[in-house]
């Protein structure tokens, strides 16, 4: 049965952050991301995201039980406390609640802040969508295909060329910048290529999933490892077309750059749908500069191994305590369940209900994991029946 408690929750927070912490390592060194190439740490990031997507157990997980002194901490933040008649809480409960709580809070507070600079922008702008040369460039650029959705503005809210919206996406081009038509070409190609390519949508889904996990600082580096990612593709897909293109896209990726410096933009800082490129530039010129390079084969196998070693391996185990809650283990009520104290009755849907024979509270579990050695029983008659003949 698949699960999700507390021991797995701990279990994807450490492999997820293993996983960042070696993506990290290797946006650090540029050499070596160059050498293993983006497209295989895009594919590391992607592992990443699927395991903070999965943070459970799995029918073929194995416990491993931990030592005495960590279980009893453990043990002390699951156990839980009466707060007020009625209500018994523990600190696991507590971190669930205000986590569930915060994950609203942010997610809210990032769309309220995407919808109001959105008409801040548009109050701002002036549209050109059907200007020449800019109709033509987005007709060919998008081949014809949903270019009647992008709509262009000529903005003062802009420091450099940015995109945004999911369904009819806005571009908007900074104003009182002097730009040749090859500078306009490029900067609307590149935006429109994260538009093509549903970068967009994708962002959406990474800022949910860091919403899911803003209380962990790792998930929001991978937010921003995410964004280089999405530039570095858009760059080589331009450059790939040769040496002339690869100047003029540089020179237009500089031209607007230096352009934004001063420029007083009033974009929240959270505000990451907007794909900003500033942050990243040296990254991105530095894929350019190297783009030629061949890749090591084997370096990017040791570390492709090593990543999927560690994803598969995270799922593979998980850390229990071993050690009892003290408070129970001072109470006279406190039960270690057994075959002569409790059993169990199989359900239909392959759940599992925990009878005490001393108790009269049946607990109702989808695995007997933690109640081994008991008998289980398809009914209460085979149960009693078998009371009978002893």
């Amino acid at each position: 049965m698949i699960q999700f408690s507390f021991s797995s929750v701990l279990m994807t927070v450490l492999a997820s952050n293993l996983l960042l912490i070696l993506v990290t390592l290797l946006f650090r060194n540029v050499e070596m991301l160059t050498r293993i190439g983006y497209k295989l740490t895009a594919v590391y990031c992607a592992i990443t995201l699927m395991r903070l997507l999965l943070p459970c157990e799995l029918p073929f997980t194995k416990t491993v039980l931990l030592p005495a002194g960590i279980s009893s901490l453990f043990s002390m933040l699951r156990h839980r406390y009466d707060i007020i008649p009625g209500l018994r809480l523990s600190v696991w409960d507590v971190f669930c609640i205000v986590w569930l709580v915060g994950s609203l809070i942010y997610i809210a507070v990032f769309l309220y802040q995407y919808g109001a600079v959105k008409r801040q922008a548009l109050r701002n702008s002036r549209e050109i969508t059907d200007q020449e040369p800019y109709a033509s460039i987005v007709w060919e650029l998008c081949a014809g295909k949903r270019h009647n959705r992008i709509h262009l503005y000529i903005s003062p809210f802009a420091g450099s060329p940015m995109i945004m919206g999911l369904v009819n996406p806005i571009i908007l081009l900074p104003e009182n910048v002097d730009s040749s038509s090859i500078d306009v070409k490029y900067a609307l190609r590149h935006e429109i290529c994260h538009y093509l390519h549903h970068d967009l949508w994708l962002k959406f889904g990474v800022n949910c999933l860091v919403a899911a996990y803003w209380w962990n600082p790792f998930s929001h580096l991978l937010n921003r490892q995410v964004d280089t990612l999405l530039e570095i593709r858009v760059d080589a897909s331009i450059i790939s077309e040769g040496n002339d293109a690869s100047i003029d896209y540089v020179a237009c990726m500089l031209h607007y750059m230096a352009d934004s410096r001063g420029h007083s933009d009033t974009t929240p800082k959270r505000m990451e749908m907007f794909l900003e490129k500033k942050g990243d530039l040296w990254h991105r010129l530095q894929m350019i500069r190297y783009s030629g390079r061949k890749p090591n084969y084997l370096l990017s196998l040791l570390v492709l191994l090593m990543v999927i070693s560690l994803y598969l391996g995270s799922y593979l185990v998980i850390f229990e305590s071993c050690s009892y809650d003290s408070l129970y283990q001072e109470s006279d009520a406190y039960i270690v369940p057994d075959e002569e104290n409790c059993y169990a009755i199989e359900n239909p849907d392959g759940t599992y209900t925990v009878h005490f024979v001393d108790w009269d509270f049946p607990e109702r579990v989808s695995s007997l994991e933690h109640y081994h050695g008991i008998e289980v029983y398809s009914n209460e008659e085979e149960y009693h029946e078998r009371m009978q003949n002893r």
